[in-house]
């Protein structure tokens, strides 16, 4: 952290990727989109086709977290392992899920990791990387690696 930075604003950074991570974890969708800004984005870069890579602003987040409690049970999101970076209010977060598809009552379970963005007490970019292959597993589909 840069000298600038507070205790005080490091631990409200993290409060709020805990409270982020607890809503969408246990699919309180409702509570996610007034946890960023209004402008934030939300990035998803390894998103397996027919999910958006990128959302804009509040009320895309609300839309597309909206259909989530339809298409998985809940995440139940843990192993949470929270670092502040050393400019001012940016995190790495580290987190698993445990959850299984509706559709295909097939299991889902991920690693993840996320680069988080807080200015104030909103989250201002939320960019989240993980493993797609166990989310197209779980959704029915297959991966073929070429030549197998």
């Amino acid at each position: 952290m840069t000298g600038s930075t507070t205790v005080h604003e490091t631990d409200v950074g993290r409060a709020l990727i805990v409270s982020y991570l607890d809503a969408v974890g246990s699919l309180d969708v409702a509570a996610i989109p007034e946890l960023f800004h209004p402008d934030g984005v939300l990035d998803i870069p390894y998103a397996p086709e027919g999910i958006p890579r990128t959302l804009r602003g509040r009320d895309a987040i609300a839309e597309f977290y909206a259909g989530l409690p339809e298409m998985v049970t809940p995440m139940n999101f843990a192993d949470y392992r929270i670092n502040a970076l050393d400019t001012d209010g940016e995190y790495v977060a580290e987190y698993t899920s445990d959850s299984s598809v509706r559709a295909t009552a097939l299991p889902y379970r991920n690693d993840y990791i996320a680069r988080v963005t807080v200015r104030g007490d909103r989250i201002a970019r939320f960019a989240e990387f993980f493993d797609p292959i166990p989310l197209v597993v779980a959704l029915g589909g297959t991966v073929t690696p070429p030549g197998a």
